[in-house]
């Protein structure tokens, strides 16, 4: 599936300019509801795109990532702007439970556990609307928190990756310019640790470089 000017510009929308325009990004996500009733600037058809990418995997892997990696960052996307149901068709959901206790979202990232009287109400709707709580959002923040920084690419993968691109659904390859040059940084952040007795730290790297490594068989 092509991507088109109308989800390029969506994509726009929905970005957090890497952390600095987050109130900016918590805001669009906050006005989808009433854009949605609307039809506002085509959101309708972004949302429907969005799923058929996910689907596809058809948005070809980010520089850095695997096109598995790629797909999981748009179902991200998908729960931050059109909430907690899956997209149609996605062949691998998201577990519910995992959101907010195990799986961290750019909206939810920086929203205060301790005092949360500042918190805004479209803030509180947001999270309420996904079934997501404070008490929730403090697990995951606990020293101890079995925290998901990704899944494991999942076994067969590449295969259904290959079946799409011979269907004309998706073209490239599946992993990014920079994947391999993605790797090695990971691996020297993950000796660093050790280095300085991290040793949380180090093992939360293996674990996100295994959940790299393809599960189809040779």
């Amino acid at each position: 599936m092509e991507i088109s000017e109308n989800f390029r510009q969506w994509r726009e929308e929905f970005s957090d300019g890497g952390g600095e325009l987050l109130d900016f990004y918590q805001d669009a996500c906050n006005s989808v509801p009433q854009w949605l009733e609307t039809d506002h600037d085509n959101i309708r058809a972004f949302r429907d795109e969005l799923a058929a990418h996910i689907r596809d995997s058809s948005v070809g892997p980010f520089p850095s990532e695997t096109q598995w990696g790629t797909d999981e960052i748009l179902r991200d996307l998908w729960f931050d702007v059109f909430g907690a149901e899956s997209p149609p068709g996605d062949p691998y959901p998201v577990p519910q439970d995992r959101w907010g206790r195990h799986r961290m979202t750019k909206y939810m990232r920086d929203i205060p556990t301790k005092d949360t009287s500042l918190v805004p109400d479209t803030t509180r709707r947001w999270l309420a609307e996904r079934n997501i709580t404070f008490e929730i959002l403090a697990e995951y923040r606990e020293p101890s928190a079995e925290r998901e920084y990704s899944r494991p690419e999942p076994a067969g993968f590449r295969k259904r990756l290959d079946e799409l691109t011979a269907a004309g659904r998706r073209s490239g390859p599946a992993e990014g310019e920079r994947a391999a040059e993605a790797r090695t940084d990971l691996l020297d952040a993950k000796q660093s640790y050790l280095d300085t007795g991290h040793t949380e730290q180090a093992a939360a790297v293996d674990r996100i470089l295994a959940d790299r490594e393809p599960r189809d068989e040779a």
